[in-house]
């Protein structure tokens, strides 16, 4: 632990776009992204080597610096997964001069040591904006954005964008954790159409995929894979209303049967803020009614423990918007789908008379650091949860 400098912070993190967000135990883990810096004359970027963790019960934030010399540089648009106590990063588009990178990262998330991988196999064209999921202790990782010089001699769909020597492709590739090697998925089915900047989930063996921008179009394509026969569904038929096209969005699963789509950026450059769940069962759209309106573009989302989506980051208007700063949030939306526990809903309620109050010293030991934390007086990242 010599190579950890831990600090507990009152504030959550700046606020950026394009970072990474992933849930381990009872806490969610916020990495890297673009961070715009208003003070200054050029832009500043958040670097590899701070981690964040935020704790929903306590409903803190904890900086963890990692000072190893093997972090990644700083990036956006990388993809993310979980693989035991490992959090695995690929690609992403790098601050220091490179641009669009393949490398793969592990982050040991007991020692939070980070370590560059070099895996055997032909390798995912260096890409950002595209997704990754595991399954059954492997990555998958699907489309993005990239340059044609450095992709692998596959047959993948590659779009170019007519601005940039820069392009959408539909790449699928599996990385094997015990081999150290990137595979290419034998798969059948049609294929989704090369995209980035789309969202995927996983759902009971399938990975499902939305939207995404793909040339001058953003989509509203849901496609399912299911990763047992590797057969594509290509677009699934939908009954009723479907949200609009979007790209820079989020796509979460819950422990049902549904999936919950939040924010994006619209076909006319608008930040939305709307929210819609997805049956995986029926295959319909149903949208949700949220008690208040808070865009998000190019944000994180992730599942907690207590089946709660956690929305952090992102932007609140047209990120192409050349004559604005745009503005990057800070805050955690929660999207409550069940009601919170009953131990949780006591905890809040005597929150405001319970240090104060003569009999706190009685209480049990377990109980007391619980309201110690959400009061801050420390941080623990072993709370009992509900």
């Amino acid at each position: 632990m010599d190579d950890i400098v831990r600090t507990a912070e009152n504030d959550s993190p700046p606020g950026r776009t394009g970072h990474i967000a992933a849930v381990h135990e009872k806490c969610m883990y916020v990495w890297g992204g673009y961070r715009e810096n208003p003070g200054v004359l050029t832009n500043t970027y958040f670097g590899g080597c701070e981690l964040w963790m935020y704790n929903g019960f306590s409903e803190k934030w904890l900086l963890i610096s990692c000072v190893n010399s093997d972090f990644p540089p700083g990036m956006s648009g990388s993809a993310a997964v979980m693989i035991d106590e490992y959090l695995y990063l690929f690609g992403g588009y790098g601050y220091n001069g490179e641009g669009c990178t393949n490398r793969l990262y592990r982050l040991n998330l007991e020692t939070y040591d980070w370590e560059h991988l070099n895996p055997t196999g032909l390798a995912p064209s260096p890409v950002d904006k595209m997704v990754g999921w595991q399954y059954k202790g492997k990555l998958y990782t699907f489309g993005g954005f990239g340059n044609p010089d450095s992709a692998a001699a596959y047959d993948f769909q590659f779009v170019f964008y007519h601005l940039l020597w820069r392009g959408w492709t539909n790449q699928f590739f599996e990385y094997d954790p015990q081999k150290n090697q990137w595979n290419r998925p034998v798969c059948t089915g049609n294929f989704p159409s090369a995209r980035a900047a789309h969202a995927a989930a996983v759902m009971n063996g399938k990975v499902y995929i939305f939207g995404g921008r793909h040339d001058r179009f953003r989509l509203n394509d849901m496609h399912c894979l299911d990763m047992e026969s590797m057969k594509w569904s290509g677009p699934l038929p939908i009954e009723g209303p479907i949200p609009e096209g979007r790209s820079w969005h989020s796509l979460t699963a819950l422990t049902e049967r549904y999936l919950i789509l939040y924010g994006g950026f619209s076909q006319n450059n608008v930040a939305l803020s709307d929210c819609w769940r997805f049956d995986t069962t029926n295959h319909v759209w149903t949208m949700i009614e949220l008690p208040f309106r808070k865009p998000r573009v190019w944000h994180s989302a992730c599942l907690n423990n207590y089946n709660e989506v956690l929305i952090y980051g992102g932007c609140t208007s047209n990120i192409l918007d050349l004559e604005r700063t745009p503005e990057q949030a800070s805050d955690i939306i929660v999207i409550g789908i069940t009601p919170k526990s009953l131990f949780r809903l006591c905890v809040n309620a005597v929150l405001p008379m319970t240090l104060l109050h003569k009999h706190f010293c009685i209480l049990p030991i377990s109980i007391q650091k619980v309201l110690r934390a959400r009061f801050a007086l420390y941080v623990s990242s072993n709370l009992d949860g509900s």
